[in-house]
């Protein structure tokens, strides 16, 4: 039996549709205090419902094939156990968590799939509203509507809210971590970087490569906390939130390391083994097969080659398949979402000395370009490239957004913007 061929049931139904509505109740609520979103919102709920019931009763969509067909039917077979009985089967270091959480409603409902990928849905609509308020933090209000608009009609991001995959669950918590990261670098509050790690740790539960992205944060931070202690010395003055949270992110991944190192998320298995199948990536990139695997110039023999096709490898992982790779019509899907990344990461650095000097840039770039690193060595062929690489485009359209548009509107706007900078710092 195929996924449209599931029987859709009253309840199924009527609950997809008790969802639809909180939907929309919800963004006319979000309209009365930010009603410039509202559009684009509107425009995400509507295309990720007409893909939703695509895939639902209709049609295959990419991506929606083997893993997302498994994770609905194992929270229906889970569900047979009963209403609140399914806690044997919560495993935090599995890929099926969020199937566990869909199989709790099954349990207690009856089987709707469309239920499960209304779920996908709003976290679909989340994604867009938390990549427009990342962009106001770094930008601003016109500037969040621009990416609002991208992230709104966004392929990937459209598909991964209608399937009942975890890659939507996974980027709206991804993002939220993103967006209080990004508050404590601007004001400093302790709060907003524990509440980051803590939510970025339960995006791991969902996909372990936010882990990376942990450290990654972990990173930058210490070094600032490092940079804060010399200038306190030289000075006698240093940025207390900096330097305590530099101090908190140390000892926390000091210990998770030391202490959870048996600790097993999903995808990249337990924490401590990580070196260890590190060692062994080039003998897994020559496993890889498939119409859609990487060619085989990009798998290395020695260390050295290694090192030197890391940046090719990240490139294939955000842009690809070039077009000299493309050799099914999918192919082609892939490529022209590769041409998205590529031209936002060209707006990026074409006007890299507008955002160069601000710490809160600096950082979200730190983190994309160690996931963009663990992409190129964590995937081996394009179909799965493409998939994941979608959970961290939140941060390019949040970076690129107040560079989107005409180029003599965006000269006009950088110019007023640093007009406004200069203003604020003489004041």
């Amino acid at each position: 039996m195929v996924y449209q061929d599931i029987p859709a049931s009253l309840v199924e139904i009527l609950l997809s549709a008790i969802l639809f509505i909180s939907f929309v109740l919800i963004l006319l609520g979000r309209a009365l205090s930010w009603r410039t979103v509202f559009l684009p919102l509107f425009a995400a709920l509507v295309l990720r419902t007409i893909a939703a019931l695509y895939y639902r009763f209709l049609g295959m969509l990419p991506q929606g094939g083997a893993d997302a067909v498994t994770f609905e039917r194992r929270a229906w077979e889970w569900a047979y156990l009963g209403c609140g009985n399914l806690g044997e089967h919560l495993n935090l270091g599995s890929a099926y968590v969020h199937s566990w959480m869909v199989g709790n409603i099954y349990a207690c409902t009856d089987r709707g799939p469309l239920v499960f990928q209304a779920i996908n849905v709003g976290f679909g609509m989340a994604t867009v509203y938390l990549v427009a308020r990342v962009a106001e933090e770094l930008w601003d209000r016109e500037a969040a509507v621009r990416a609002a608009w991208v992230a709104a009609l966004f392929p990937m991001f459209i598909i991964n809210a209608a399937i009942p995959l975890r890659e939507a669950w996974f980027t709206a918590l991804f993002l939220l971590s993103v967006l209080w990261l990004v508050r404590w670098v601007r004001t400093w509050r302790l709060l907003f970087l524990l509440g980051s790690a803590a939510v970025m740790l339960s995006a791991a539960v969902l996909h372990g490569s936010a882990i990376f992205s942990l450290g990654a944060m972990g990173l930058v931070v210490i070094v600032w906390g490092g940079r804060e202690i010399v200038r306190g010395v030289v000075t006698g003055h240093v940025k207390a939130g900096v330097f305590v949270g530099a101090v908190m992110l140390s000892g926390a991944i000091s210990f998770g390391l030391l202490a959870l190192s048996d600790v097993r998320f999903s995808s990249i298995g337990e924490i401590g083994s990580l070196i260890d199948r590190a060692d062994s990536l080039d003998e897994r990139a020559a496993t890889a097969r498939g119409g859609s695997a990487y060619p085989g110039y990009l798998i290395p023999s020695n260390d050295i080659q290694m090192m030197a096709l890391t940046p090719v490898r990240m490139a294939y992982a955000l842009f690809g398949p070039p077009p000299w790779e493309v050799r099914a019509a999918v192919h082609i899907i892939g490529m022209f979402d590769g041409l998205i990344y590529l031209s936002l990461v060209i707006l990026i650095m074409r006007y890299r000395r507008e955002w160069w000097k601000r710490r809160e840039y600096r950082i979200l770039l730190a983190v994309f370009l160690v996931i963009a690193l663990v992409l190129a060595w964590g995937v081996n062929n394009f179909g799965t490239a493409t998939r994941h690489r979608a959970k961290f485009v939140g941060i390019l359209i949040a970076l690129a957004a107040g560079l989107i548009g005409r180029r003599s509107w965006r000269e006009a706007r950088l110019a007023a913007l640093h007009r406004r900078r200069l203003s604020k710092s003489q004041a």
